[in-house]
């Protein structure tokens, strides 16, 4: 009895959060929020790419996949908590 009591609390507990992801309105048709966060992340590493080239930085970048990557995160997550923070 005690293991339904506690495993009911818990589910009470991290389901408070759960909630419907936010939805963008393009042309009628609506598209999940993390599509749009990746897509400007993926333009950020773009930008942040090209500025790598002109400032002759990209050279010094060893492992230039995990960087532009780790690059890639940084702006979709940064977009994410921009736009969508509640």
């Amino acid at each position: 009895m005690k293991i339904v009591v506690n495993l009911t609390v818990l589910s009470i507990l991290f389901l408070s959060g759960c909630r419907g992801a936010p939805s963008i309105n393009v042309l009628g048709s609506f598209f999940p929020g993390w599509m749009l966060c990746m897509g400007l992340g993926l333009l950020g590493a773009l930008v942040f790419r090209q500025v790598f080239i002109k400032t002759n930085v990209e050279s010094h970048l060893v492992p230039r996949p995990l960087v532009y990557l780790c690059l890639w995160v940084l702006v979709t997550l940064s977009s994410w908590l921009l736009f969508f923070r509640s």
